[in-house]
């Protein structure tokens, strides 16, 4: 089973190289384009705790991720969409986000179906 401390390191360097690519391809380097790195940095952050099993972290983890998610979502214009590299780079970005949250959720209630935490036994 892969814990949830590899997948919130994985989607935080995804956000963070795929975030600094899109800020350096923009030939005008709008500073917005630099929030989805720094939500990967707060993420990459989380992962010591997480390994940990902190509760509270892993719960403002899924809930920073799924922001993350759809602000990077929103930030696609529907009405005007092409296939450019960056509307390639945050669909990559908004969907490597779902697939950690919907991978957080699924552990959490795998974690309680099981009542005698062995979920995690081999980790400790």
């Amino acid at each position: 089973m892969i814990h949830p401390y590899i997948i919130n390191t994985v989607n935080a360097l995804l956000l963070i190289t795929l975030g600094l690519i899109a800020y350096f391809a923009n030939p005008s380097k709008p500073p917005t384009a630099l929030m989805v790195p720094f939500f990967g940095l707060l993420l990459l952050a989380c992962t010591y705790h997480l390994r940990k099993h902190n509760r509270f972290v892993f719960h403002t983890v899924t809930a920073l991720t799924l922001l993350v998610g759809v602000l990077v979502f929103a930030r696609i214009n529907l009405d005007a969409f092409s296939w450019t590299l960056r509307n390639i780079m945050l669909l990559l970005m908004g969907l490597s986000c779902f697939g950690a949250v919907a991978f957080y959720v699924f552990t959490f209630v795998r974690e309680r179906r099981l009542k005698d935490n062995t979920t995690y036994k081999d980790d400790l």
